[in-house]
């Protein structure tokens, strides 16, 4: 009787045992993935950030072009009026092409018709002595992206904070 009853302790206890096992070793898969997906949600974020930061860069950048080009630019005097250059267009379309996964594709996809509205057209002769394209009214076009774009480079902080501030346990959901 004795030598049963230990034996059915002794399968209970390997039961119990293989059962905290099983319990642990779910809670830690469980909790590896979340913290890999918390991982890769945190580097989207900051590659979106990046991409923004870097387009907006490129949008400042050809706002400052004006003043520099101002001798090529005497028919376009205006003060809303905006110069791209032709390598300048070409990057910006190349740049939305290339991260169009971190970009908010209307966003861009607004700015591209909105700016294409606004184009002057020029003989091909004026094209190539200029440089570029003018924008009758672009310059406010190219400044409202620009604060757009900071809204959401300041939006896509936010959430990173939210997600860095998410603290995982091994039996948080």
């Amino acid at each position: 009787m004795i030598a049963v009853a230990v034996a059915v302790a002794g399968f209970l206890g390997v039961i119990v045992g293989a059962l905290i096992v099983t319990i642990a070793f779910n809670l830690r898969i469980r909790y590896d993935e979340r913290k890999e997906q918390k991982r890769r949600a945190l580097e989207l974020k900051v590659k979106e950030i990046e991409t923004l930061n870097q387009l907006n860069k490129k949008i400042n950048e050809i706002l400052q072009k004006r003043s520099v080009l101002m001798e090529e630019y005497v028919s376009f005097d205006a003060f809303d009026d905006c110069y791209i250059t032709i390598d300048d267009y070409a990057y910006l379309q190349s740049f939305a092409a290339q991260n169009n996964f971190y970009l908010p594709n209307y966003i861009l996809e607004e700015f591209f018709k909105k700016i294409a509205q606004r184009k002057v057209i020029l003989s091909p002769d004026e094209t190539i002595k200029v440089g570029g394209y003018a924008y009758k009214g672009g310059r406010v076009i190219m400044e409202h992206f620009s604060d757009d774009l900071t809204q959401l480079i300041n939006e896509r902080k936010t959430e990173l904070k939210r997600l860095s501030d998410n603290t995982l346990t091994y039996f948080s959901a």
